[in-house]
């Protein structure tokens, strides 16, 4: 190839890449800036290409710069930015890639490794003097190693962590190493600097190397972006999952009676607890406490709400499990009871009552309940049952308000 169109290619491949590590710097502040949580190993990636773009500016001055081949300390200059820059672009890179896969503080791991990196970008800056094929060529210890070890780092990931992403960006990595190991035999078969005109695939890759390096750093930021995304994914799952179980929480709070814990009538308006009185006949029987109302009085609001939930512990100890229970007023409960005939479950739950008020035996306030039961033939018919338990139950208050009044108050 003729020498100055082999200038020209490397010049427009320069050129090239720098405008795509500028559009990559760009894309990555904004992520950065945009995700609702900073992620530690995206602001490094971040950091890394603007290293890059820093390092191919002093690649770009020698080129734009008439002359400057006449100064060698302006030269040996723009070839040590280019060498700390692209080494610094591999530090982060590094940094990056062991935060995400396994939360290594990229300050942490740049204290350690900054120092190293940088004394030997100078020294190697300085021993390529204006050669910059030869500073290239001191960059590969430095190069295929640790993007070998970003590869493997994302492609043994555990299977729970692996994505598209991770799998993406290895594969990337991996091949980034194996070009650079490409332009290490190229430079030590072709020489330094290369002599091109020997042609084949290692001098094409020389030449090229810019329009290479192009695509498989936009692939890698690709990759990188897309892990990126699937951060922002999880942490959506995350918080959809949350707002998820505050709504169960907030939903179950709505439809159960804080102080006893049985259903409230919201409950049984939603349906909640009927899916057992769908198929088959029962009973639904409605309570109202008689004594509330003087327990709250003479002892307190404290006696009263203690007194409910005895009720309520009460019933529970004598409803089977396909029973269910709603708090219908203040002092007024219902049991919907499938499969159970109005005289057996009146029975069951006097019987119940009596006996948790010989158990108390006078140290807590008796239960005292008027009691009224319907029957249903289907779910159709609870709404009406329950209205005629409900008018049963207001006739037996009725008689045991008036058995009260005649215990006692004085014969005339």
């Amino acid at each position: 190839m003729i020498p100055e169109i082999g200038a020209l290619v490397a010049y427009i491949g320069l050129l090239t890449q720098i405008g795509g590590s500028l559009l990559l710097v760009v894309l990555f502040a904004s992520l950065s800036r945009g995700h609702p949580r900073r992620q530690p190993y995206f602001r490094e990636w971040t950091l890394a290409w603007s290293w890059l773009l820093a390092g191919l500016g002093g690649v770009l001055v020698q080129y734009a710069v008439p002359g400057l081949g006449a100064h060698p300390w302006a030269v040996r200059a723009a070839n040590t930015l280019y060498q700390v820059g692209k080494l610094l672009f591999v530090v982060h890179l590094v940094a990056g890639t062991l935060n995400y896969v396994r939360g290594v503080r990229p300050a942490a791991f740049r204290r350690r490794t900054l120092p190293a990196v940088l004394l030997y970008a100078l020294i190697s800056a300085s021993v390529g003097g204006v050669v910059l094929n030869r500073v290239v060529l001191l960059q590969t210890p430095l190069m295929a190693g640790p993007f070998l070890l970003c590869a493997w780092l994302l492609l043994r990931l555990p299977d729970a962590r692996r994505s598209f992403g991770s799998r993406a960006a290895g594969a990337v990595f991996g091949a980034i190493a194996l070009l650079w190991m490409a332009y290490a035999a190229a430079y030590a078969s072709l020489g330094v600097p290369p002599v091109l005109e020997a042609g084949g695939p290692l001098a094409f890759l020389l030449l090229y190397n810019s329009y290479l390096d192009l695509l498989l750093q936009m692939l890698l930021g690709y990759g990188m972006v897309v892990l990126l995304l699937e951060d922002a994914k999880r942490d959506a799952d995350d918080a959809r999952a949350q707002l998820s179980a505050a709504h169960d929480q907030l939903k179950r709070a709505s439809l159960y009676d804080a102080l006893t814990g049985a259903f409230n009538r919201r409950a049984y308006e939603d349906g909640v607890g009927l899916e057992a009185v769908g198929a088959c006949h029962g009973t639904a029987l409605v309570l109202d406490m008689d004594n509330l109302k003087v327990v709250n009085d003479g002892d307190g609001h404290a006696a009263g709400d203690a007194l409910l939930c005895r009720l309520v512990e009460t019933l529970r100890g004598c409803m089977r499990p396909r029973d269910r229970l709603y708090r219908w007023g203040g002092d007024e409960f219902l049991v919907l009871a499938p499969d159970a005939r109005p005289d057996e479950i009146l029975a069951r739950i006097r019987t119940a009552l009596q006996a948790a008020n010989a158990a108390s035996a006078g140290a807590a306030p008796d239960l005292h309940v008027s009691l009224g039961a319907a029957g249903f033939a289907s779910i159709d018919a609870v709404a009406s049952a329950v209205e005629e338990a409900d008018r049963a139950m207001y006739e037996e208050k009725g008689r045991n308000r008036q058995a009260f009044s005649r215990a006692v108050l004085p014969a005339t």
